[in-house]
């Protein structure tokens, strides 16, 4: 079952763990005016994804689903939630349009690098980080209360706690190095530059734990350490150790 944990003010993470798979699964629901949907996970875990959102605020509020970039357990169940929230718009990069619109028949509302919207209270703005896992990625962080809504950067191993303010920036390289999730340095570099003056206090990740406290380490570890490139030899057994 989805565990819902409320991470900042009207917050909330939205959590998946597949026993079988060797990292956790979460989304983001920012609860405002406008209510807003970062990710959807998977299309297989739409009921238990869906039943954890309606503890929070009713579907058919929703107003808009981040799509951080195009991959199941990013964005396989938007179709579900179009479906369910007949006034939501996908929200995407303009390298991401095309695919958007093709899977769901809908035109998605195409983000420019930078730009911002405001959900009521709350302030989303936008990074466009084209090969940050994927070339059509984009981040987005929450002005407001400095949440850093990270997709797949700054992801950890396992089936953790909800919250760590531990170091686990030498497990975030390891996985990265033995899977090969990530293939350029430079463009990792580059976002992360391109958010150097925000206030980032939470690191909300796809994938483990969110990361509070020192994220110092974090940073360092992606700017001192090449983890691009080929997976270790005999690191995984299938095409993708994410999603198989």
């Amino acid at each position: 079952m989805a565990t819902v944990t409320e991470i900042a003010s009207g917050v909330y993470r939205i959590n998946v763990v597949l026993p079988d798979r060797p990292v956790s699964y979460s989304l983001f629901l920012v609860d405002d005016a406008s209510p807003t949907l970062i990710e959807t996970s998977f299309s297989a875990v739409f009921d238990e994804v869906k039943m954890a959102v309606e503890s929070v605020v009713d579907l058919k509020k929703i107003e808009r689903i981040v799509v951080p970039h195009f991959e199941g357990d990013e964005c396989g169940g938007l179709n579900d939630f179009l479906a369910a929230a007949p006034n939501a718009v996908a929200v995407c990069s303009p390298i991401g349009s095309s695919s958007i619109r093709d899977f769901t028949g809908k035109d998605p509302l195409v983000i420019a690098d930078g730009e911002e919207l405001v959900t009521g209270s709350k302030k989303l703005k936008f990074f466009l980080t084209p090969y940050v896992h994927a070339w059509d990625s984009l981040l987005a962080v929450e002005e407001t209360q400095g949440t850093l809504f990270s997709s797949d950067l700054f992801i950890q191993p396992g089936h953790g706690k909800a919250f760590t303010d531990e170091d686990l920036s030498e497990q975030m390289v390891d996985l990265y190095k033995r899977i090969g999730l990530m293939p350029s340095m430079g463009h990792i570099r580059a976002a992360l530059a391109n958010m150097k003056d925000l206030d980032i206090r939470t690191i909300a990740c796809h994938h483990g734990s969110v990361l509070t406290g020192n994220l110092e380490p974090y940073y360092r570890a992606i700017w001192e350490q090449d983890f691009t490139g080929l997976p270790e030899t005999a690191a995984y057994s299938g095409p993708n150790l994410m999603d198989e």
